[in-house]
């Protein structure tokens, strides 16, 4: 199943990842573009949102600095709100769009480095205090890139290369710090730079984790659901005929019986037995009489008019079906359909040559009532039941019908009749039977 092997495989990458070391973050296919589809909308909203913000909180910095300066950062004034906020706006408005992961990290990850940069290049070589404030201005800008931002590990690591380039070109140039000074400060970038990647790939593997816990637990739900729809099916199956047992019968007899006191309509049951089926296992074997039940339950099947009629076997040699929204004529002619197909193809060969198979036939009992307050369940199957037997002490092989007590019981005396009867071959008359 491809579940399973998903399953498998995400296992596998949690076991990765929780291993000791730096590991590789990048999943195995296909999980790591399953894991971008499934993160990729929450991801640029975040980015969106927070970049908006550290846009706001940016611009804020440069007017206060050109206050605090008193005018002396002009140009930088100009470079930031002129070029970089407008381009930072337009990097940042485009994350609403849900872009893809190449474009939404490598844009953060340019603009970043264009601050940083810049910063730099506002900052160095101006005086010792200008210098040292390019240091702080760096590190703030690593730390946003890695930690607040947090790009996947490959672009932060790339965009914090870059940087720690632009540091060290900017600083060997700069002439109001001393080579001590220098020294510190790049030893201080690569610290920063180092400290924030770790922080950076622990970040990017608890992301990863956390979606392989959930897609293992969403696999192993989906599989468990699975196995539990299996085991209801298994459970309400036959073993030997493959049609639906006695347990499934009656849930599914509760189930029509409702909907038919809903819906105020008529509901039919027709018992079936096959007819001296204890004669047949006596003559031709027990292994022959289960060929005979599987071939009668398939033909039941058969014999059934649409979805919503349902036949089970009901124990032994007997069979139920249900026939809901049925008027009486139809249960009987569905009944006596059944009836026939039996008595043509309800004998399976023999497999010993010369052998002739017993003929196999089936009586059935029809009962129809309106389900409500005045009768129950048991009274209609009863009055099926009931039906059955008039049909074997008929002598077998035919169709008979019986009334449910609680309706015979509201007929007048006189009106009240025992059952109705289709003698075999004849399916278009139905003969009252006094």
């Amino acid at each position: 199943m491809q579940s399973t092997s998903i399953h498998e495989l995400a296992i596998g990458e949690i076991t990765r990842l929780s291993g000791r070391g730096v590991q590789r973050l990048t999943l195995a296919e296909p999980l790591e573009s399953s894991f971008e589809r499934s993160t990729a909308a929450q991801r640029s909203s975040r980015l969106w949102i927070e970049g908006l913000v550290a846009i706001g909180l940016f611009n804020i910095y440069v007017i206060v600095e050109y206050f605090i300066r008193g005018g002396d950062s002009w140009l930088a004034l100009q470079i930031r709100l002129c070029i970089i906020t407008p381009l930072a706006l337009l990097i940042n408005a485009s994350m609403r769009w849900n872009p893809n992961k190449v474009y939404r990290e490598t844009s953060i990850a340019l603009v970043s480095c264009l601050i940083g940069l810049t910063h730099l290049y506002l900052e160095s070589n101006k005086s010792s205090a200008s210098s040292a404030y390019a240091q702080v201005g760096l590190i703030v800008t690593v730390i946003f890139v890695n930690v607040v931002m947090r790009i996947y590990f490959t672009y932060a690591f790339i965009a914090s290369s870059v940087l720690l380039l632009g540091e060290i070109l900017f600083i060997q140039h700069d002439h109001f710090l001393n080579p001590s000074e220098k020294l510190l400060g790049i030893t201080l970038a690569i610290c920063a730079i180092a400290m924030t990647l770790i922080a950076n790939h622990s970040i990017g593997r608890e992301e990863r984790m956390g979606y392989l816990m959930r897609l293992r637990s969403e696999i192993q739900s989906s599989e468990l659901s699975t196995l539990n729809i299996e085991l209801q099916r298994i459970s309400s199956i036959d073993s030997l005929t493959g049609i639906a047992n006695r347990h499934a019968y009656e849930l599914q007899f509760a189930k029509l019986w409702h909907e038919a006191e809903e819906a105020r309509t008529c509901i039919s049951a027709i018992v079936i037995d096959i007819d001296h089926f204890k004669a047949v296992n006596d003559t031709s074997g027990h292994l022959y009489g289960d060929r005979v039940l599987v071939r009668v339950a398939s033909l039941l099947l058969q014999s059934l008019r649409c979805k919503d009629d349902f036949a089970a076997r009901f124990g032994g040699e007997e069979f139920i079906v249900l026939l809901p929204g049925t008027m009486q004529e139809g249960a009987m002619i569905v009944a006596e359909r059944i009836r026939k197909l039996v008595e043509v193809a309800g004998s399976p060969a023999m497999q010993a040559e010369g052998s002739h198979p017993r003929l196999s036939t089936v009586s059935c009992g029809v009962a129809t009532c309106w389900p409500g307050s005045a009768n129950c369940q048991n009274d209609l199957v009863g009055a099926a039941d009931r039906a059955l037997y008039q049909a074997k002490a008929g002598g077998r092989n035919r169709v008979c019908w019986g009334e449910p007590s609680s309706v015979a019981r509201k007929r007048p005396i006189g009106e009240r009749r025992s059952g109705w009867l289709v003698t075999k071959g004849d399916a278009s008359s139905l003969a009252k039977a006094e």
